[in-house]
């Protein structure tokens, strides 16, 4: 089995470690802290990360966003395969402009990830598509305090969800919306939440399908009430442009839960034999065997492309999520996770 090097030791580098040996292959895992089973190593680093990449197959990234250009630079220097999960754009199109013949794959967790390969299945089904909407959220159970959330995963990654740019189509032509904005009411099961647009969701989706499909757009489900407390903190108190500050706070009073919640609706609407259609896919993910919902999911969707590439079944170079055939994808021991 395929010898793969895990760089990032925190909830989900520690859960894609797990389902990897889980299905027998050899891994080892790398961080800037050393512990016991764990390698130091400083993921800034071109010449410490090329002697720790040389003789894996390939290597997946779960630290922060900022190292893997340089994780990425490396693989594709070596003819190595590359995973990560970030929902950071800038490093992503860099990530997938690498040259490899080796699968390079970026965005391919749960949100980016595993909602656009579920997304592009159902485009697939129409003959002609009108509106996309792809809403995710990684939810507490039980949250009691004014902004309905408690830490799920990394500050750092939902503070860049919340400030950053987010890829839409709108008249089909690829554009820019603002963070926070387009704010609507989504109910799942009964339960009613609200959902607003956030960065990295939709991933490469909106240059894939430009001038295709009218309407797409990628937005983050919380409980009501949640966007305006974002946007008091990160407008009205500026830490927007303030980030370490907004990290600190969060990372020192905010606390962590493990008892959490993914929500996921899709939406397709378009014309199949003439006749205006609408298809959705909708699920709640829990957690289970150890692990949170949002490390469970996440995990599961690196871990079921990791899983196509070691069985040969993804190309060299550049591979996008919606290129993915959810069939395959879905029936593997990892994506089953999001099988309906």
């Amino acid at each position: 089995m395929k010898y793969i090097g895990i760089i990032g030791n925190g909830k989900i580098g520690r859960a894609v470690a797990s389902l990897l040996r889980s299905e027998n292959f050899k891994v080892v895992v790398a961080d800037s802290v050393e512990g016991p089973d764990v390698i130091q190593l400083d993921g800034t680093n071109p010449q410490q990360v090329e002697k720790f990449i040389r003789d894996k197959d390939g290597i997946v990234s779960c630290g922060p966003y900022f190292i893997n250009m340089v994780i990425a630079e490396q693989c594709a220097k070596l003819n190595k395969a590359y995973f990560d999960p970030t929902e950071d754009t800038e490093i992503a199109e860099y990530v997938s402009s690498c040259t490899n013949t080796e699968t390079m794959m970026t965005q391919c967790g749960l949100a980016p990830g595993a909602v656009n390969i579920i997304a592009a299945d159902l485009i697939k089904q129409f003959d002609s598509v009108d509106k996309v909407k792809m809403r995710v959220g990684a939810l507490p159970q039980y949250p009691i305090n004014e902004m309905g959330y408690y830490l799920t995963w990394s500050t750092v990654g939902v503070l860049n969800e919340y400030v950053n740019p987010c890829d839409i189509l709108s008249n089909g032509e690829h554009t820019k919306a603002q963070p926070l904005d387009g704010k609507e009411t989504v109910y799942v099961d009964g339960d009613r939440y609200e959902a607003f647009n956030t960065s990295g969701g939709a991933s490469s989706m909106c240059k894939t399908y430009e001038g295709k499909i009218r309407s797409l757009s990628y937005k983050t489900i919380r409980y009501p009430g949640h966007c305006d407390k974002m946007q008091f903190l990160l407008e009205d108190l500026n830490l927007k442009h303030n980030k370490q500050k907004f990290v600190e706070l969060f990372d020192q009073e905010l606390p962590y839960t493990t008892q959490d919640v993914i929500v996921m609706v899709i939406s397709v609407i378009g014309k199949i034999k003439g006749k205006m259609l609408e298809k959705t896919y909708h699920k709640k993910i829990y957690g289970s065997n150890g692990m949170s919902a949002i490390q469970l999911s996440t995990a599961s969707g690196i871990c079921a492309n990791v899983m196509m590439w070691a069985q040969d079944q993804l190309p060299g170079g550049a591979v996008k999520q919606e290129d993915i055939s959810y069939k395959e994808w879905s029936q593997s021991k990892f994506g089953k996770v999001y099988a309906q």
